[in-house]
């Protein structure tokens, strides 16, 4: 495990030493679980004023925030800095070149400098594995398939034939890629004929795709995934989807068929959208909300989803309906009475007429 001095670090993260900098730290820790050794990162402002009782052996706080005597580094973003140390000192292991005695590798397939083939991993003929690429075990690399450079596959990935991978992506254990979409047609006696699935699957540079995601080919043509676009586990996306870049798709939220997402769109946890639904640039979908329609940019809320400043209003509406559907009850009833009374004095004055 690789150890700095506090020294070093602040100069790795462009922040401001406070204290000795001749501290050393080999590990990154939770705040109230830090020990001598490691640093810990002061997110949260409940611990900004227990800085001092804290048992790292480091601290990286924000701007304004005291350390109190314990040896600092001071940065304009602690969570940046969070995701640098945890870089620096919690290095991924690399895993050794080379192809493993019990993989199966097509003597058509083309591997790159430095790749790593694990136990059992299958690649088929005519595959391009990139410079570095790493295989787990069980990973299935299917005919024609491409993976850019620097490209980690965890066990049991499965790339389906002609499916195009780019360069530094990360795919889960479990995720396949260009399996078939889901496409019937009914014929005359209404049974369910399979359409043919003859398009393939395009992921571009920076991309991860969290375990037990399924990325379907195009029925005809191409299903997308835009460069640095992060997929959560247990994501669907369906045939003919084009996903635009940096997008970000939380856990269980799905795709339908031919589904256009703009670039920086967010959708948050078990979110779905309607075939042949278009989301423009920057459109955030709230978690469980079921979109049949286009959305413009903006935050969305609910099933259909409303403006967030509009869904707020209604989600506040809800919880009074109880009292508002019984109010109304006593209104519709104290309205059923005066149209009583007034037919009763309606009557009289015309009997006296």
């Amino acid at each position: 495990m690789p150890s700095f001095t506090l020294d070093e670090i602040a100069r790795r993260l462009g922040g401001e030493l406070l204290g000795d900098g001749s501290v050393r730290v080999s590990r990154v820790a939770e705040v109230e679980e830090a020990a001598e050794g490691s640093v810990a990162v002061v997110i949260d402002r409940r611990f900004e004023k227990r800085i001092g009782s804290l048992g790292a052996g480091a601290v990286v706080v924000g701007p304004g925030v005291e350390p109190q005597g314990k040896p600092a580094i001071r940065v304009a973003h602690p969570k940046r800095a969070l995701v640098a140390l945890l870089g620096l000192l919690h290095p991924e292991p690399v895993r050794p070149a080379g192809v493993s005695p019990s993989a199966s590798v097509s003597k058509d397939a083309v591997l790159g400098a430095d790749v790593a083939v694990g136990d059992h991993a299958v690649v088929e003929a005519g595959a391009v594995l990139g410079d570095r690429c790493q295989l787990w075990p069980g990973v299935f690399v299917g005919e024609g398939v491409v993976v850019g450079e620097d490209s980690v596959l965890f066990p049991n990935v499965v790339l389906y034939p002609g499916t195009r991978i780019g360069k530094r992506a990360r795919i889960h254990a479990g995720a396949v890629v260009g399996s078939d979409g889901f496409g019937y047609e009914r014929d005359e006696r209404g049974v369910q004929v399979k359409v043919p699935q003859v398009g393939n699957v395009e992921v571009g540079d920076d991309v991860e795709i969290g375990a037990g995601s399924a990325i379907d080919r195009a029925t005809i043509g191409t299903t997308r995934i835009g460069s640095g676009t992060k997929i959560d586990n247990l994501v669907q996306v369906g045939h003919n989807c084009q996903v635009g870049e940096h997008c970000c798709l939380i856990g269980q939220s799905g795709l339908s068929g031919s589904v256009t997402l703009g670039r920086f769109v967010v959708l948050a946890g078990q979110a779905g959208i309607s075939d042949h639904v278009t989301l423009a640039d920057g459109v955030v979908v709230g978690a469980q909300s079921g979109v049949p329609h286009d959305l413009s940019p903006g935050v969305w809320l609910g099933t259909p989803p409303l403006p967030r400043e509009q869904a707020g209003r209604a989600l506040l509406a809800i919880r009074h309906l109880p009292e508002m559907r019984r109010e109304l009850r006593r209104l519709s009833e104290r309205c059923r009475q005066l149209e009583e009374e007034l037919a009763r004095l309606a009557g009289g004055a015309k009997g006296e007429g």
